[in-house]
């Protein structure tokens, strides 16, 4: 029987750098990424980890690797294919469920975690995500204790929206109107999807295009992104966000935070978050 191989990126990064590119890599499509270091069979020596990362399309794998080299150009960056030596199932099993309070995420394979709970189901495809990484469950945590406090308002901006957690997690808690945009069409395309199988779909409105293109201004705003993003885009997002209205911020490695914050005067810095070495902050727009 022929060995299946799926498209691979092999990268060699120190280990301070380890968490970032496997954030990253997952932001740009891959399916799952193996860690090799000095405590596996193989390695690339002291202090040297590789990141074995699975596609599930070659183009993926390539449009990663052109934006890996753009945005970390110090990189040691091999395209290669990966054997299926239980890949193409066992990529399943990086997922695991998130459970909060009130609202618990899901993939189609996966059964409920927990009776009770509003269950959300996402699939993420080639679009970044089920909710699973720090950046994510922190705004998912800040959407419900503002449902549960009763503060959360009828209609959300989501700058980046992924596979679409935020913005369906965001109706399923109690918004009525999402818009959503992405530079990436699989993303625009994985939100309608999963907006679709979660039954939100006429509440979600998703679109192609950056922070300028959004009309209007908002009483919420989140933006799951990254210091980069922020940096090219904190203008444009605070120009959509109502007076006295209020954007969540993730995607920040916690000793970003404080170089983000100043990225947004006229706001003023509310409740801040820490998970796994990242954070995220709530501003309130006060001029």
């Amino acid at each position: 029987m022929r060995e299946q191989r799926f498209p691979g990126l092999s990268i060699i990064v120190t280990e301070d750098h380890v968490s970032r590119l496997i954030w990253a890599l997952q932001e740009f499509g891959a399916t799952a990424v193996e860690t090799r270091d000095e405590t596996t069979l193989t390695s690339a020596g002291k202090g040297r980890v590789v990141l074995i990362a699975g596609f599930a399309d070659p183009i993926v794998r390539n449009r990663a690797s052109e934006e890996l080299h753009k945005e970390w150009g110090g990189l040691e960056i091999t395209a290669s294919d990966v054997s299926d030596d239980g890949w193409s199932a066992g990529w399943r099993s990086f997922f695991e469920p998130v459970v909060l309070a009130t609202i618990q995420v899901i993939t189609p394979w996966m059964n409920p975690r927990e009776s009770g709970l509003t269950t959300i189901v996402i699939d993420p495809g080639q679009a970044f995500g089920t909710g699973g990484h720090a950046t994510t469950r922190m705004v998912l945590r800040m959407l419900e204790s503002r449902a549960m406090e009763g503060v959360l308002p009828s209609e959300m901006a989501d700058v980046g929206v992924g596979s679409g957690i935020l913005s369906i997690a965001a109706v399923k808690l109690g918004v009525e109107k999402v818009l959503g945009i992405d530079i990436e069409e699989e993303s625009m395309n994985a939100t309608r999807e999963n907006a679709a199988a979660n039954g939100v779909e006429g509440a979600v409105e998703v679109y192609l295009g950056t922070p300028r293109d959004i009309n209007g201004e908002w009483p919420l705003v989140v933006a799951n992104i990254d210091l980069a993003a922020f940096q090219r885009h904190a203008g444009d997002i605070a120009e959509i966000v109502a007076p006295g209205g209020e954007v969540l911020l993730s995607g920040l490695l916690v000793d970003q935070l404080e170089e983000c914050v100043g990225l947004w005067p006229g706001f003023d810095r509310g409740g801040v978050l820490e998970d796994d070495g990242w954070a995220a902050v709530s501003l309130r727009r006060v001029t």
